[in-house]
């Protein structure tokens, strides 16, 4: 049987927050709320190096939980709560 297509977003949603590294960022990002942080605070913020942040981030992205604006040369990330709200809706069980 193949998944559902709901099956794989909510499978990308868990991937998203399925790191310790990325539970550290969501909260970060949590706390800042709709403001969110330019990339350059972010990776100050996680103590993280460059490109593991970026990989993170990309998983975060992939989950659809994350959102990236262009402001001027900087990246700023927010968080995307829309995922969530597949849980209000009941996943079929029918085979």
């Amino acid at each position: 049987m193949k998944p559902t297509a709901k099956q794989e977003v909510m499978a990308d949603f868990f991937n998203a927050l399925a790191h310790p590294r990325r539970q550290m960022i969501f909260q970060i990002l949590r706390e800042v709320g709709s403001a969110g942080l330019p990339f350059h605070l972010l990776l100050k913020r996680t103590g993280l190096k460059r490109a593991t942040l970026a990989f993170h981030l990309g998983k975060m992205s992939a989950g659809r939980i994350l959102k990236r604006k262009i402001k001027g040369p900087e990246t700023w990330l927010t968080l995307d709560l829309a995922p969530f709200f597949l849980f209000k809706q009941p996943i079929s069980t029918a085979r």
